[in-house]
């Protein structure tokens, strides 16, 4: 009878198939079913939180980093599919410690990346902080006279334990302001011949007035679909009206806080498809999923007089500017290429490099030939990788240790 252990593993060979596929919903099904099967699998958890993160459910995501963490505390790659959860909810601390723990478990120029995003990430959201904080404007408050603000052509404002210097005529302006009598509740705050008269109050936005200072906003791409976060924060469903079309996003949004409406028009490089394409709202941001009409790299998100090139097209080094997120972030576009100190001619190492590999020969497979690579792979250790089922298929997969070493099976250790 096989046990329980050995039909998880079975589904997780279904589940990877059905993953690299972009199979997504189907992939989740069969990742929770072999962790029905084997709930003390950390790598099944880890695998079930990347394929949460691909249908944008981060909270879930999270939740299975954190259990494949509690199971086998030394997972680099729990650790990383936390960090990617929480980028994704704009939680750059809790990410930038998930990848440094990544990075003493398994260090590699990924996690590296992944860190030094998140520091300019929380660089910025300091400095938004900061200007934010310096354009907050006091009104003046009417009494007492101590808290007045002065003219500007005036003389500058008396500190407590000032006395004034002016002669008595000036007296209105600056004298008993140490008192408390009421005397000095009726003097007038500003003498009449220095003081100017207070500024009206700016009256709030008029309905529907349209607002130019548009929020901050990033993308990026795959070969596939393009994503673009709009950092909208605390936007409801009814109050947004979104238009997604084939050349272009339209988005209206009323803002009942300001009695006011923000008014966005992408024009996109390229066409989409907009049946295929998708928008959800969160608490902090509004995320647009577009689907590509066709197998393309987009050079920039809206048509600014940019080119679209095949994806596989080879990119001249010293012309490439690096991977960049457009934003309308007054700092400008983040060039990640820059920030994170990688050259982009970096080539992948290790598992990243394996993982390449088998999916590129895996997209061009056939059905069979899939079937030979997943069961070949799984039961050689990693050790073989074949694609031709009608040997595969026969029995067990052997392992191929490399000349000089030994194959063991981790039960044995």
């Amino acid at each position: 009878m096989v046990s329980k252990v050995d039909q998880a593993k079975q589904i997780i060979i279904e589940a990877n198939a059905a993953f690299v596929d972009e199979e997504f919903q189907k992939a989740l099904s069969k990742f929770t079913e072999a962790i029905a099967l084997d709930g003390n699998n950390s790598e099944y958890y880890s695998k079930r939180s990347h394929c949460h993160y691909q249908t944008e459910n981060y909270t879930d995501s999270i939740a299975d980093a954190k259990k494949a963490i509690e199971l086998d505390q030394n997972n680099a790659k729990a650790y990383f599919r936390k960090g990617m959860a929480a980028f994704s909810l704009d939680e750059f601390e809790t990410a930038k410690a998930a990848f440094t723990k990544a990075q003493e478990l398994a260090p590699s120029s990924q996690n590296k990346t992944w860190i030094r995003k998140c520091i300019a990430e929380l660089e910025d959201e300091k400095d938004h902080d900061g200007e934010s904080s310096d354009d907050v404007q006091t009104a003046p408050e009417p009494t007492p006279v101590s808290s007045a603000k002065q003219s500007v052509d005036g003389p500058p404002p008396l500190e407590l334990d000032e006395e004034p210097k002016k002669p008595q005529s000036t007296a209105p302006q600056t004298a008993t302001v140490h008192s408390h009598s009421q005397t000095t509740a009726q003097v007038p705050v500003q003498s009449q011949s220095t003081a100017k008269p207070p500024e009206p109050a700016a009256k709030p936005p008029a309905p529907n007035t349209s607002i130019n200072n548009n929020p901050r906003h990033e993308w990026y791409q795959t070969n596939t679909h393009v994503f673009v976060s709009l950092f909208v924060k605390n936007v409801k469903k009814d109050d947004a009206k979104i238009a997604i079309k084939e050349k272009n996003v339209e988005i209206e949004i009323k803002l009942p806080a300001t009695n006011s409406e923000l008014q966005m028009n992408f024009d996109l490089l390229d066409k989409i498809i907009p049946q295929e394409s998708s928008y959800s709202i969160l608490s902090t941001k509004i995320e647009f999923k577009l689907k590509k009409s066709r197998d393309a790299k987009w050079s920039s998100l809206e048509d600014v007089g940019g080119q679209v090139q095949a994806w596989d097209t080879v990119v001249d080094n010293k012309k490439d500017k690096g991977l960049q997120y457009p934003s309308s972030s007054k700092h400008g576009a983040k060039n990640w290429d820059t920030v994170a100190g990688t050259e982009p001619d970096d080539k992948l190492e290790g598992d990243a490099a394996l993982n390449k590999l088998f999916q590129d020969i895996y997209k061009g497979a056939t059905d069979d030939q899939r079937r030979a690579m997943q069961k070949s792979f799984q039961e050689s250790g990693g050790t073989v990788l074949s694609t031709n089922w009608d040997e595969v298929g026969k029995g067990e997969v052997k392992g191929q240790p490399p000349k000089g070493m030994d194959m063991k099976q981790w039960k044995d250790l």
